[in-house]
């Protein structure tokens, strides 16, 4: 059985730790796109809650202008719920596309 060739075993370490470093790399910007996801829905849902039961909705058909906190209150938040949830689709599409790329060259590495 001939011996590895050391180049190429230093290459193969040297793949393996890059894998590891993106995969931890991943890990970390999942947890980020999680964590945008759940304050998209805490927010859009106090929105929700504060726009229906508190009044909100009531003050908004019945003035017609100079609104008080109990409609700007949910509308910056369901704004903050939408920007949120648009920050964790485009960083989940980035990351999606990364690791199709990655798996593209992992591949062509290996050849």
């Amino acid at each position: 059985m001939p011996a590895e060739n050391p180049e190429r075993e230093r290459a193969r370490e040297e793949l393996a730790a890059r894998l590891a470093a993106e995969t931890a790399k991943a890990r970390t910007e999942m947890r980020v796109i999680r964590g945008l996801w759940v304050l998209a829905a805490l927010t859009l849902a106090a929105s929700a809650v504060l726009w229906l039961l508190f009044g909100g909705r009531d003050q908004f058909i019945a003035r017609t202008s100079g609104y008080d906190a109990q409609v700007l209150l949910p509308a910056w938040l369901a704004l903050a719920g939408l920007l949120s949830a648009a920050a964790a689709t485009v960083l989940f599409m980035v990351r999606l596309m990364r690791g199709a790329l990655g798996n593209i060259v992992e591949r062509q590495v290996r050849k």
